[in-house]
């Protein structure tokens, strides 16, 4: 069968910017006829295009092995088309298949040169070596990655997850859209292709790479790539309420008890702040919204993600919105946070935020007079160890979940994955041994990354209201506390620049 074929043209080819240089050149004469003025001019460098038709051409073939054709014969368009489909089809979803991939690469002849070529026997023949060892190169990446050619580092270094984890994925995603056949009367087959999908979701969500490059790795194209890594986040964020909620009572006890006794403040079941997640610029008005710095370079676009965690880095609430909702505090009053804090019916719980959240009885923020006592300042310093969480989980999830670091353009599409990526990086957690993140490597510097965006445009100031309570609860606090032992805030250390 036919896969394709990919050319390349000789560096001293055609042309192809030579309408564009000469209607710019129109242009350029126009406007200084129009406006009597004189652009500057620079030499235009001499074009090494001279129209060279020499080509190289590199044919995909893929064989069958366990289809053998029986009788020669040649039927017509639409029976092979027809053939061809039906071929792909039963590729596709039967298990076991036996595919070869080939790759005939022809070279073009001197005589097809239409300049000078050197003709050195020994030049041309590590030309020759290079070129094959360029399309062997070419051909390995295209090759769909399979979990069962890597080892276990391998796969959580490419993936970001560990492999019972992606397994457990599979398995999720596979049970419920059997359920789902079964409830609208359809059969179900196999569902073995939602093991690629799964592995081409974790892909993009784990690297930095474009997305045609990327997709080529799984022979898909760059749009059913997309495709499949948004299925694969709806699927995620309808697993939210399963693994992304504020914790029960009981279980705001034994957070709170595993946080005083690594950062000495008592009662903190979470830490809450707000980070940056960057995004290129949007077409249309949309950049507006998400513009949270305008330079003569452009616009520098994100989202704003509000979270909440725990003391194992665990997100328990997450709120996305844009930089022109406003400071951090305008943001907190549109989440749903905002109602469940003030609506905590315990009293002996909270969680601890920066002074630009409103003290509340279920916020703690920092004292901020110009004059501390010893008893406001070892409440700050504590308060300050607690808070570390935040920033040591948006440093774990940014660096698991590199695609967190730089999104692509699409508004709709990336307010999916932001959410789907919590929810994995919860999934990861609660599935995964403590010992996995030391494997990971982590590199993201939030103080780097987020460039003091909350000072861009909108000055952040310490908020001037509080809610009843607040002040009571915090002035007992500071009376009662003591000093912290030594040890570190999560099962997870980071380097000290990552900590703010």
């Amino acid at each position: 069968m036919f896969g394709g074929v990919k050319s390349w043209r000789c560096h001293q080819g055609p042309d192809f910017g030579k309408r564009r240089k000469a209607k710019y050149r129109e242009q350029r004469d126009r406007i200084e006829r129009e406006r009597h003025v004189q652009i500057k001019r620079r030499t235009p460098p001499v074009s090494k295009k001279i129209g060279c038709t020499a080509m190289l051409y590199a044919h995909k073939l893929v064989k069958f092995p366990g289809y053998k054709v029986s009788t020669d014969s040649e039927p017509s368009k639409r029976s092979r088309d027809k053939m061809k489909k039906a071929l792909l089809q039963e590729a596709l979803t039967e298990p076991g298949v036996q595919m070869e991939i080939l790759y005939q690469v022809r070279l073009p002849s001197l005589a097809a040169h239409n300049h000078p070529v050197p003709n050195d026997i020994t030049r041309k023949r590590r030309r020759i070596q290079k070129v094959k060892f360029t399309a062997k190169t070419e051909i390995a990446e295209l090759v769909p990655s399979q979990e069962a050619e890597l080892t276990d580092t391998d796969f959580l270094h490419t993936f970001r997850v560990t492999k019972s984890v992606y397994e457990f994925l599979v398995g999720e995603w596979q049970h419920e859209v059997a359920e789902r056949l079964m409830k609208e009367g359809v059969p179900v087959a196999e569902l073995d292709q939602y093991k690629q999908h799964v592995l081409a979701a974790l892909y993009y969500f784990g690297s930095t790479e474009k997305l045609a490059p990327a997709s080529e790795r799984f022979s898909m194209s760059p749009i059913a790539f997309l495709n499949t890594a948004v299925r694969f986040a709806d699927f995620l964020i309808r697993q939210q309420d399963i693994y992304m909620n504020m914790p029960r009572l009981d279980e705001r006890l034994v957070i709170a008890e595993a946080i005083k006794n690594v950062s000495g403040f008592p009662g903190v079941m979470g830490a809450m702040d707000a980070a940056l997640i960057h995004m290129r610029t949007p077409p249309g008005p949309e950049k507006q919204d998400y513009c949270y710095d305008k330079s003569k370079a452009g616009f520098k676009c994100a989202f704003v993600l509000q979270f909440i965690v725990d003391q194992r880095l665990i997100f328990r609430d997450i709120h996305l919105d844009a930089p022109s909702a406003g400071p951090r505090i305008q943001i907190f009053q549109e989440s749903g946070a905002w109602f469940t804090l003030q609506n905590l019916t315990s009293s002996e719980t909270h969680v601890v935020a920066p002074a630009v959240y409103p003290l509340a009885p279920a916020i703690m923020t920092p004292h901020m007079n110009d004059v501390l006592s010893y008893q406001e300042a070892l409440f700050n310093e504590n308060h300050r160890e607690a808070l570390k969480l935040a920033a040591n989980a948006m440093a774990l999830f940014k660096s698991r979940f590199k695609r967190m670091q730089q999104l692509d353009r699409h508004v709709e599409n990336n307010s999916k994955f932001v959410r789907a990526s919590c929810i994995l990086h919860n999934i990861a957690l609660l599935n995964e041994p403590e010992t996995v993140l030391d494997r990971l490597s982590l590199e993201y510097n939030r103080r780097v990354d987020d460039e003091g965006w909350h000072f861009v445009g909108k000055e952040e100031t310490v908020a001037e209201f509080g809610i009843l309570g607040g002040e009571e609860k915090r002035h007992y606090l500071t009376t009662v506390m003591t000093g912290r032992c030594d040890g570190l805030l999560s099962y997870v250390q980071f380097p000290s620049q990552l900590e703010c």
